[in-house]
């Protein structure tokens, strides 16, 4: 059986599917950590966009795979697997003819007719299907006239300020980010500990919050307060959440926690190889920013040649990653963070000398 079968039609034209503060591979176990910068050559890829990357690199394209599991998984002969991948290539009428060896250029259209045909019935099946899953859920779940939110929200006090006064509704979602943790834990009280809801009834509840439900309804799951299915058809709350006042005394006591840990840790780091003792030295404006680093030396696309050379010959497990110093600004009055890294950054490099065959950190500049 392919192994993307079972996930929604979006799910698998992405070819990955998001997964807490993940973004999963459909087609192998690789896992791309969300809110990271990763670089390939030159350019810096956002998170879903490495993924994509990662997709394309190492699996071709989503539509090749898609039709890789051959008849039982498309429905498809391997006479019209073949049409349409030479479709999906570009290829004219006359060149599959050719390719395929058909008669005639009308027996090609008429191929393709029959696949335009097995769409519409492919299509037909799916919404029925859908509309006889969700009869399913009503049949177990609450009757569709019972009103789906059992209670008004109300925005908590501190973000009072990005409701409106109109509608009641969230303006923007340009938020700080222990805000965002506030908002979607005072969302999350919306939902009742141990009921199943369908994707319908969750955009239902937040739709009145804010517009953009998706985004929100993301937010929720990426952050733990939400649960969904591999197929994103049912949500329900995460398995440690408490109920009523006790749950939002909790949030709010994790959320004050965050509001001091906002500010990121960033300064010097080093790399070291500890089979030939080689260093690298570099500085970070996040410490977080690292994992990307590892991510991109795990998947052979560091920038770092001479680094990930060594990273490929030796194995990651033979490196260790080491912060060498944190900035604590109160020591640097009036020196903003890039000039604070520059000179910090120059007084290792002084002082552990990375060049060379002492390390990856290239040729040393001349004083």
């Amino acid at each position: 059986m392919n192994k993307i079968e079972g996930f929604s039609v979006e799910v698998m034209e992405m070819g990955y599917m998001e997964e807490n503060r993940y973004y999963c591979c459909l087609f192998c176990d690789e896992r791309v950590a969300k809110g990271v910068i990763y670089p390939v050559g030159e350019v810096l890829f956002e998170d879903w966009r490495f993924m994509e990357h990662h997709i394309e690199e190492v699996h071709g394209t989503i539509f090749e795979r898609l039709l890789e599991g051959g008849r039982e998984s498309t429905g498809l002969s391997d006479q019209q697997t073949k049409l349409l991948s030479f479709i999906y290539a570009g290829k004219s009428d006359k060149e599959i003819q050719q390719e395929l060896q058909i008669g005639s250029l009308s027996t090609v259209r008429n191929h393709r007719f029959a696949l335009r045909k097995k769409e519409k019935q492919a299509r037909t099946l799916v919404a029925a299907m859908n509309l006889l899953n969700q009869q399913q859920k009503l049949v177990v779940s609450e009757p569709i006239s019972q009103k789906l939110i059992e209670k008004s929200f109300k925005p908590p006090v501190e973000l009072e300020r990005y409701f409106s006064k109109e509608d009641g509704r969230l303006i923007s979602y340009q938020l700080k980010e222990y805000e965002r943790d506030l908002l979607v834990a005072h969302v999350a009280l919306l939902f009742r500990p141990g009921k199943v809801y369908a994707e319908k009834e969750v955009n239902t509840i937040l739709v009145d919050i804010f517009e953009d439900y998706m985004l929100l309804r993301r937010e929720l799951v990426d952050r733990g307060l939400l649960t969904r299915n591999s197929e994103g058809s049912k949500y329900h709350l995460g398995p440690n959440l408490k109920d009523g006042e006790d749950r939002e005394m909790d949030f709010k006591k994790e959320m004050k926690l965050k509001a001091k840990e906002e500010k990121p840790s960033y300064g010097i780091f080093q790399i070291k190889n500890l089979t030939n003792g080689k260093v690298f030295v570099g500085s970070t404006p996040n410490f977080k920013t690292l994992n990307g680093l590892k991510f991109s030396l795990n998947n052979g696309v560091s920038t770092l040649k001479d680094l990930q050379a060594d990273w490929d010959f030796y194995g990651k497990e033979q490196f260790e990653f080491v912060e060498l110093e944190a900035v604590d600004e109160k020591d640097w009055q009036g020196v903003n963070k890039k000039k604070i890294l520059e000179q910090l950054l120059d007084k290792w490099l002084e002082k552990l000398q990375p060049f060379g065959d002492n390390g990856y950190n290239g040729v040393k500049k001349e004083s």
